[in-house]
């Protein structure tokens, strides 16, 4: 669930107007792969039976996944930067991805752990451990192919959504929050191939992985 840049073969597209290009690069930033695992908390603390727990447990444990899944590997992308290990935060030279992307699989798998000794429903623990197997099936692919982080992590999103909703675990306006994880993956996706960073096929490509990682992990095991 890393973040994803462009290659050599996948350009921006000049005749794109700058301001939509602008819109395409905040929306991609905001919905980041290192921002996913948060807002599935949020979704998890806020709309499903975990919503009666006190707003103080809540935000802790939102926080602590904020902690291990976003900060902990920005940080340690910064590191490998200073010690000239990754060349930018972007991490656009896909050689140099190995190490980040298996910092953020031991990142998801700890959170796995975090939410289990919070006693947290199986479905979370799953989520996080889907996470974890995505991002090591991508780093795999990324050394031929350049699948799409991005899609992959939003699309995985819409996987534990949807599930979430067909068992009766979404407690408030489950048919829109689907519509809305779908939609997010959809224009997610525009927004790689407006940004020139993905073809069709690649943003296709990692949605498709991330919605039957997560979805057929918690089919199977939740």
């Amino acid at each position: 669930m890393m973040n994803d840049t462009p290659t050599q073969q996948n350009t921006e597209t000049p005749a794109v107007p700058a301001g939509l290009r602008r819109c395409a690069q905040i929306f991609s930033d905001v919905f980041s792969p290192l921002l996913i695992p948060t807002y599935g908390m949020v979704i998890a603390m806020t709309m499903t039976a975990l919503s009666i727990l006190p707003a103080g447990i809540r935000l802790g444990a939102t926080l602590g996944v904020a902690f291990i899944t976003a900060f902990i590997p920005t940080l340690f992308i910064f590191i490998l930067i200073r010690m000239g290990k990754v060349s930018d935060t972007s991490i656009s030279d896909r050689h140099q991805r190995t190490a980040p992307f298996l910092a953020s699989v031991a990142c998801y798998i700890g959170a796995a752990v975090y939410v289990s000794a919070l006693h947290a429903p199986r479905w979370l623990m799953l989520f996080f451990a889907a996470a974890a197997a995505m991002s090591l099936i991508s780093l795999l692919i990324t050394h031929w192919w350049k699948i799409s982080a991005h899609t992959g992590a939003a699309a995985g999103l819409a996987g534990v959504v949807f599930w979430l909703g067909a068992n009766h675990i979404l407690l408030f306006h489950p048919l829109a929050m689907i519509s809305g994880a779908i939609l997010l993956v959809g224009l997610l996706a525009s927004s790689r191939i407006i940004l020139g960073r993905h073809t069709l096929m690649q943003v296709t490509a990692g949605a498709l992985l991330g919605f039957f990682i997560e979805y057929g992990t918690l089919l199977l095991f939740a």
